[in-house]
């Protein structure tokens, strides 16, 4: 993989998942945009993956539209453009279905879901402008599966497939791609046991559109 002189923004990149891709991108040539809910862990989390040439970070609610507005804006400014959209922002709540807050299934769907469109829609305007991009959407085996006790995380990893095909049917006549990525889930290896862990599922979905 080669992404030099493209510029990435990841959410939910201080850590976890997204601060992987990060790291993945910058070696591979790739500015990027670390975007999280903390600008501190946000900032500290560029440093220490690049320079102020490479890497910075941003504050990013990405349920809320002036923030994600303002931090595409602010990354814009700072590197010319945006090439890659890596939505990755996400948590993870479970309750049984009957004891489901109504408060929790509105923030888990609007980090998944509206976040992911809102960053969307933000990015659109300047890789339409420059007829080319690529988004990228974090799904999960979830996507396609249920597990008890994750109603409302089924229900934005399934959500996403719907963003993403429409998102690539609108985007195709401007050049601009969208996926889905959905790992599967994999067993963790025990420090008590002797044998290697095996995968639960050895199928990691992939869905272009």
């Amino acid at each position: 993989m080669h992404l030099d002189g493209k510029v990435a923004l990841v959410t939910g990149a201080a850590s976890g998942i997204g601060h992987a891709i990060a790291k993945r991108y910058l070696e591979v040539g790739a500015r990027v945009v670390i975007a999280d809910l903390n600008l501190d862990a946000a900032t500290a989390a560029a440093r220490s993956l690049g320079d102020r040439k490479s890497a910075m970070g941003v504050a990013m609610n990405v349920a809320d539209e002036e923030q994600v507005n303002a931090g595409v804006e602010a990354s814009v400014a700072a590197f010319g453009k945006v090439d890659i959209l890596v939505s990755s922002a996400g948590i993870q709540i479970v309750h049984p279905i009957e004891d489901f807050p109504l408060a929790d299934w509105k923030r888990l769907l609007a980090i998944h879901l509206d976040g992911a469109f809102l960053t969307t829609k933000a990015c659109l305007k300047h890789m339409y402008r420059q007829n080319s991009g690529a988004i990228i959407y974090m799904g999960s085996v979830h996507s396609y599966e249920a597990s008890p006790l994750k109603a409302a995380y089924v229900t934005a990893k399934h959500g996403l497939l719907g963003l993403c095909r429409t998102v690539a049917k609108e985007g195709a006549r401007h050049g601009v791609r969208a996926n889905v990525v959905c790992p599967a889930s994999c067993a963790r290896p025990s420090s008590t046991s002797r044998s290697p862990s095996r995968p639960r599922s050895s199928a990691s979905p992939r869905r272009r559109w």
